[in-house]
């Protein structure tokens, strides 16, 4: 399913990228046009790249590193999290609700903590950063263009409607 899902997205990007070719280029982001840039351009080119996926995640390890340890503890990443959910809820972002009967984890995601020793240190972090970038570079050209994100935000979507629905996916081929 996942497979003939990708398929299709990729041929409706393609068909969508060769019709945008023929026509006028849209405007430049600026005040008449305001679209924020993707979280992790850094230079705001419209493209990211693995330097700037490393960069975004060693901020963002920094951010949940309290301690300063090297290492982010569950308590640290439900303190991140907290403070992020405030944030949106502070800015006036609508908030996703939380499962029935809470959260499913004590604070370290699954497969945030690939040892299991519980706590995360930087080389996981980055690690778990370069797998979910390197899943969503398509083309394997080393960058993320906005094509790319729309079809990796699409494939999360599909994802989490089969898990909702109950609809296992079929396992990888080998």
């Amino acid at each position: 399913m996942r497979k003939t899902v990708l398929t299709l997205m990729l041929a409706a990007s393609a068909i969508t990228s060769a019709a945008s070719a023929q026509t006028a280029p849209a405007p430049a982001p600026g005040p008449a046009n305001p679209r924020p840039p993707m979280r992790q351009d850094a230079n705001r080119d419209g493209v990211i790249t693995r330097a700037e996926a490393i960069a975004q995640a060693d901020a963002r390890f920094a951010q949940m590193d309290t301690d300063r340890d090297g290492r982010v503890s569950a308590g640290e990443m439900r303190a991140y999290r907290t403070a992020m959910h405030d944030r949106m809820v502070a800015n006036g972002r609508d908030v996703p609700v939380p499962p029935p009967g809470g959260r499913k984890h004590d604070g370290m995601g699954r497969g945030m903590d690939p040892n299991r020793d519980g706590s995360v240190t930087r080389e996981e972090f980055e690690a778990r950063a370069l797998k979910r970038f390197d899943r969503m570079d398509a083309n394997r050209d080393g960058t993320i263009d906005a094509t790319e994100r729309a079809n990796a935000a699409e494939m999360r979507r599909v994802d989490r409607r089969e898990r909702r629905e109950g609809v296992t996916p079929p396992a990888p081929a080998r």
